[in-house]
């Protein structure tokens, strides 16, 4: 943590103090963030935006070598991180982006409505599609810069859900009871397809990492839950080095699959992988 930090050694500290921990965790709780803002006499976003490069360490970007940072907050005022992801193999499409990536980290905790984003650099309009998919889209504030936009204001006349009757845009994913593959492959938030998928990776028996698919009304920006699955893995603090195996789990209807996209992967990576299908029951 401190090596990224070099510049910021108060917030280093705090850190530390706050965590008994030098290893920067993906998210902070909201106890954390309310004392670490006592620490550092600061709010939350003011927080945020020195957590930024931070957030941007988790970054891997081996095509554009451009590191961005995002930090996702909820209105119990926890930080949720997110980084950009490149494949370095494939097209320029193989990319996931730190805002997509910050408000996966959330959704996957089970996040509050998120009230703020806030980024080390503009949106570029392919994200700000994908925050358009949020339920709450209308009230989120984005900031960068050091500016304050609401979300309205970076995307004008925009399409969304609603323009294609989607009564329930994305929010909370369905893991409250979530206990098997199939259960996660099912929060995948499909209102266009209805596609059903989840990825795994695995150490021994052990879930290090898992993704599921994430959809947009304008199609392109949707969340491939491989660079979901691969981004979760830097986020926590591994490498490919920690992974035996991937796995796929998708409903056996599906319209489409993720399955040549993860054995591309596989075969890149010289890792194992398994496809299921599981049943409507």
């Amino acid at each position: 943590m401190s090596e990224n930090t070099q510049a910021d050694l108060s917030l280093t500290n705090a850190l530390q103090t706050v965590l008994a921990s030098k290893q920067l965790p993906n998210m902070l709780n909201s106890q954390q963030t309310k004392t670490l803002c006592n620490i550092l006499s600061c709010n939350v976003i003011e927080l945020a935006e020195r957590m930024l490069p931070l957030a941007a360490s988790f970054s891997f970007a081996p095509k554009s070598n451009f590191h961005v940072g995002a930090i996702a907050v909820d209105k119990q005022q926890q930080l949720f991180l997110g980084a950009n992801y490149e494949l370095e193999y494939g097209p320029l499409t193989g990319s996931l982006h730190a805002e997509q990536s910050a408000i996966f980290n959330a959704l996957s905790h089970q996040a509050d409505e998120l009230t703020d984003l806030v980024i080390n650099a503009a949106p570029c309009g392919y994200c700000r599609q994908f925050i358009n998919e949020l339920a709450n889209a209308a009230q989120l504030k984005v900031r960068f810069n050091q500016q304050s936009y609401g979300f309205p204001q970076l995307l004008p006349q925009s399409f969304g859900p609603n323009d294609l009757g989607v009564q329930a845009p994305l929010a909370k994913l369905k893991l409250d009871k979530a206990s098997q593959a199939p259960d996660f492959a099912k929060a995948s938030y499909a209102p266009y397809t209805q596609v059903q998928s989840a990825m795994f990776a695995y150490q021994g028996d052990k879930v290090i990492a898992w993704s599921c698919y994430l959809e947009n009304v304008a199609f392109n920006p949707s969340l491939s839950p491989l660079l979901t699955l691969l981004s979760q893995l830097t986020l926590n603090h591994l490498s490919l080095n920690n992974v035996e195996r991937f796995e796929l789990w998708e409903h056996k209807d599906n319209r489409f699959s993720f399955k040549q996209e993860l054995q591309n992967f596989a075969e890149h990576s010289q890792k194992p992988m398994v496809h299921h299908y599981y049943p409507s029951t």
